[in-house]
């Protein structure tokens, strides 16, 4: 007899039913591979208890042929994120908690421009764990990946060549004006897939806005920094390239807003953008030429 299926839109209702076997004879073999059916009945009746029922609070596409769906308990704490391919095998099931923090409702003092040129995509971004995975780590909040696409693609070629990404070594531009506090730029960038854990920021600039409020842009081409320590620079100034050094597996560019120049001891602020309004995973969005 076939298999039923548990269609993306009916997962939260089998998840809350406790039909965890049906749901797990429904991924695929790497994940099979990874954890046994009764391992994973055992997380799944763990995670649900008393967390009555599930329902579906996203869902988007951030690349062909992989969709994720986030579903959230009644009472607002528990997440359940899963990920379907264009078969509809399950590739990917995770547990959390559903955190919301007071800061949310905080934002900079200055207002700060996307930092780039140009037509560029949300991988990650955004104020929950969902659309962020930033999101649990004060340190790093509120902090954004972009990424370049065409056609729906982040690369064009063979994946294993950093050229063949379309971010990489495209302009990155200051968000705001300021004075550079710290400059790395003699990392080198990884073959892709392989990231660097032992200098996760890779290249990166750190700039002083004032009001305490200092940005950084991470995991920049190695010698394309061509600003130094002490120099003034203006919005919209070309200050770098986007690469993949540090704790990056493809190339992409890391921006966020601290109250401090230490990236691990300061916290991460929510941004006050302008003109284009806040970003979120998924949306694509445009860094407007010159200064």
């Amino acid at each position: 007899m076939a298999q039923e299926r548990v269609f993306p839109e009916e997962f939260g209702y089998h998840f809350s039913s406790g039909n965890f076997e049906r749901i797990y004879r429904q991924t695929v073999q790497d994940f099979q591979l990874q954890m046994g059916v009764d391992a994973f009945r055992e997380a799944a009746e763990d995670f649900s208890r008393d967390s009555g029922s599930f329902d579906l609070k996203h869902s988007n596409q951030l690349e062909p042929g992989i969709r994720r769906y986030q579903w959230v308990n009644e009472g607002g704490n528990r997440m359940v994120t899963v990920a379907y391919n264009s078969e509809g095998e399950i590739i990917g099931i995770q547990f959390d908690v559903y955190e919301r923090f007071t800061s949310d409702r905080e934002v900079t003092i200055n207002t700060y421009r996307l930092p780039f040129e140009g037509e560029w995509f949300v991988l990650w971004g955004g104020n929950d764990a969902f659309l962020n995975y930033h999101y649990p780590y004060e340190h790093q909040r509120y902090a954004y990946d972009f990424i370049r696409k065409v056609d729906g693609a982040a690369y064009k070629g063979d994946e294993e060549m950093l050229e063949s990404y379309h971010a990489f070594g495209a302009s990155v531009v200051a968000p705001r004006s300021g004075e550079v506090v710290k400059v790395t730029n003699d990392i080198e960038d990884n073959l892709p897939h392989y990231p660097n854990m032992s200098a996760p920021e890779g290249n990166h600039i750190i700039i002083s806005h004032g009001y305490n409020e200092y940005s950084l842009l991470a995991h920049l081409r190695k010698n394309s920094i061509t600003v130094r320590e002490g120099d003034a620079v203006e919005a919209g100034q070309r200050i770098a390239q986007c690469g993949n050094s540090g704790a990056s597996d493809t190339p992409h560019l890391h921006f966020h807003v601290m109250d401090g120049r230490d990236p691990y001891t300061s916290k991460s602020i929510r941004i006050q953008f302008a003109p284009s309004r806040e970003p979120r995973q998924g949306d694509t969005v445009w860094g407007r030429s010159g200064q």
